[in-house]
């Protein structure tokens, strides 16, 4: 998590948020392309047209504070134990030309832990007050609407609990009825986060 209020270290941190999600989407699409049942697949795109969507977004509100560095190796420094999970899920399915449906269960656990950590990670970003220091620093330069710039980060957060959800329809078609009676509960980072409500999304300069 990003705690300088450096518009520069800031812009790197949301860069590379755009460059995770990015991971995310590739990663998402390569399992999209491996599986065979049609409504799974569907699914599966549905969260990479998703996480394609927040990369674009997320680079473009980095770009908009100061020039991002282009260092990738910086990434896993700033973003820490999420950036290595999405790299070790990606090469695990790019390992494989199909995913059985036998493993497609646990992976669909190792997801559902991935988008609640992700979704975390946004709550807790858009709770900083480098957020406002961010709005204050792109209003000087573009003077544009703070506001929309704040639910770029809480439509992400909405997203990664559609994800979730997307994940657990998911896990019911691939999974048989007797192992879903018995199947272990996900635990996940911070499980009470998303009873919480959305921050308000007013912005006062």
């Amino acid at each position: 998590m990003a705690a300088s209020n450096d518009p520069k270290t800031l812009a790197s941190f949301i860069n590379c948020l755009s460059r995770l999600e990015n991971n995310t989407y590739l990663l998402y699409k390569d399992l999209a392309d491996k599986v065979e049942a049609p409504l799974v697949r569907s699914f599966l795109l549905q969260i990479a047209i998703d996480s394609q969507k927040h990369s674009i977004a997320l680079k473009g509100v980095a770009e908009s504070i100061a020039k991002p560095s282009d260092n990738i190796q910086e990434c896993e420094k700033k973003i820490g134990e999420t950036w290595r999970i999405v790299e070790i899920l990606l090469k695990e399915v790019k390992g494989k030309k199909k995913i059985p449906s036998g493993d497609f269960p646990k992976l669909v656990e190792k997801l559902t832990v991935l988008e609640s950590v992700m979704g975390e990670e946004y709550y807790m970003f858009v709770q900083l007050k480098t957020l406002e220091v961010m709005m204050k620093e792109i209003n000087r330069i573009y003077n544009i609407d703070l506001a929309s710039v704040k639910k770029i980060f809480l439509n992400i957060i909405r997203d990664e609990e559609t994800h979730r959800e997307l994940l657990e329809k998911t896990k019911k078609l691939v999974t048989p009825e007797t192992e879903l009676d018995t199947a272990p509960v996900v635990k996940y980072q911070n499980p009470d986060a998303w009873s919480r409500p959305l921050p308000d999304t007013t912005y006062t300069a």
